[in-house]
């Protein structure tokens, strides 16, 4: 009966996918709150303010808003530039 209940399983995931019946609980990384599928790995992704699953539609617009945000980074300080002695009676000449 085992052997039975494994193939049909095996056919059912084929042809519906995942039943993400095995949940972690919602944690936030990166700015991202959601919960990870421990069968097939894929992101559910949650609201942090109401804690329930978010739709196609609000998850293209999180990551549209992710994607159009402008990170600025600050440039590596740059060194004086260290004249060597040869230079130095060169330019002074």
């Amino acid at each position: 009966m085992n052997i039975l209940r494994t193939i049909v399983n095996f056919f059912y995931e084929i042809f519906f996918g995942c039943s993400h019946d095995k949940l972690t609980r919602p944690f936030t990384l990166q700015e991202r709150t959601y919960k990870v599928c421990l069968d097939c790995g894929s992101h559910i992704f949650y609201s942090p303010i109401t804690m329930r699953p978010l739709s196609a539609r609000e998850v293209r617009r999180m990551n549209a808003i992710q994607a159009s945000e402008v990170k600025v980074m600050p440039s590596a300080p740059v060194s004086p530039s260290i004249m060597q002695p040869s230079e130095s009676k060169t330019n002074a000449a």
